[in-house]
């Protein structure tokens, strides 16, 4: 049995003095297709381009569909399933995250932290005031057509994110990172850019780096309208396969550092299942001291009775055809099949994950034992 130790992470800032920079929640809220409140830095002209107006009506019945099958279900669901995690309030483990804090911010809400990772870059929010209007027009364009992965499957497609959060398209996972937060309503109180160093610490950086910097991070730091706790999101662009993670000083000793974590891992394209992530794949189970996830996630095989407790969700059969038949786990199948003959296996009411839009989605919880 591995025995997590509590070793408290560097922290880049106290959220406590983070100060308040509206702009930030200006462009949130513009590119979540929300209406500007009093006192906005934005123009007014804003919101009576026909190309925002047309964008807000389409983006808002993508909201209100995707809000009505899986936001709402999950967060009712969420209430009691995890009404434990909830509690304990650790910072929340989110490895090959993308940009989603959405579905992690359902699911725990009040968390203090949350650690997202991916291989794209940050980027940056726009700056509309030295765009041009048909510029205005094809960033939202393109924002829009970013969100119609997680909006309609409830998860991003690698190849399509790797495309559409290039440069000159949305410029990285921090604008959808934004949306998401500001459309959970939540306020967007600042973003500040950092470096991880080699020894674990971290130091500031002025802007987002060029997209060749590995392990450069971005803190966005949000809260609930005139609520005066803070919350953060950390998103760190880095490599988490073996051979790359293991020259990565600094992910290396920010891993072993890391505090006690809840674990949050879906749609993962079962990358802990190979024998090349076996780094991240320890790191999540010497870390968490609970793990919520999918069959994407840790293999069944590495969460032992005599270390968890297990609660099954859902409906477990193979993977879709996209990835591999040698990642189907016939003995979860038979831990499934076990535990609903014993009515064991509790129903999810929706859907989340790559078998979207049917009843076959799974989601395992584990609790550490002692």
């Amino acid at each position: 049995m591995i025995t997590p130790a509590p070793v408290a992470a560097a922290k880049p800032a106290n959220p406590d003095t983070v100060t308040f920079n509206r702009k930030y929640n200006d462009i949130a809220r513009y590119l979540g297709a929300l209406k500007q409140l009093p006192g906005s830095t934005l123009p007014a002209s804003f919101e009576k381009d026909t190309t925002w107006i047309r964008y807000s009506n389409n983006f808002n019945y993508e909201w209100k569909q995707a809000d009505k099958v899986r936001f709402q279900p999950m967060t009712t669901w969420a209430t009691t399933e995890l009404a434990a995690q909830r509690k304990q309030n650790l910072d929340i483990f989110y490895p090959f995250s993308g940009p989603d804090i959405l579905h992690a911010n359902i699911l725990f809400p009040q968390a203090k932290h949350y650690h997202l990772y991916g291989l794209e870059r940050a980027g940056a929010l726009p700056d509309f005031t030295h765009m041009k209007t048909s510029d205005v027009d094809g960033y939202l364009a393109n924002v829009y057509s970013s969100l119609d992965d997680i909006l309609t499957k409830s998860y991003f497609i690698t190849k399509n994110m790797l495309k559409d959060l290039q440069k000159n398209a949305v410029n990285g996972t921090l604008p959808l990172v934004c949306i998401f937060l500001v459309r959970n309503n939540y306020e967007i109180v600042n973003i500040k850019y950092y470096h991880l160093n080699d020894d674990g610490t971290d130091s500031p950086l002025n802007k987002d780096s060029i997209p060749s910097h590995t392990n450069d991070f971005v803190n966005v730091y949000f809260r609930h309208p005139n609520d005066t706790n803070i919350q953060v999101v950390s998103y760190m662009k880095c490599n988490m396969v073996d051979p790359e993670i293991k020259k990565n000083a600094g992910l290396m000793s920010y891993l072993d550092k890391m505090p006690v974590s809840t674990t949050y891992i879906k749609s993962a394209s079962y990358l802990l299942h190979n024998s090349t992530f076996a780094v991240m794949r320890n790191a999540v189970l010497k870390k968490s001291m609970s793990i919520v996830q999918d069959d994407t996630g840790v293999p069944y095989r590495y969460l032992p009775a005599s270390d968890w407790n297990l609660t099954f969700y859902g409906n477990y059969i193979r993977p879709v055809s996209s990835f591999p038949s040698g990642f189907y786990q016939l003995d979860l199948q038979k831990a499934y099949r076990m535990g609903d003959s014993l009515k064991q296996v509790k129903p999810l009411p929706f859907s989340l994950g790559y078998h979207w839009g049917s009843n076959y989605q799974n989601l395992i919880k584990a609790e550490r034992k002692g």
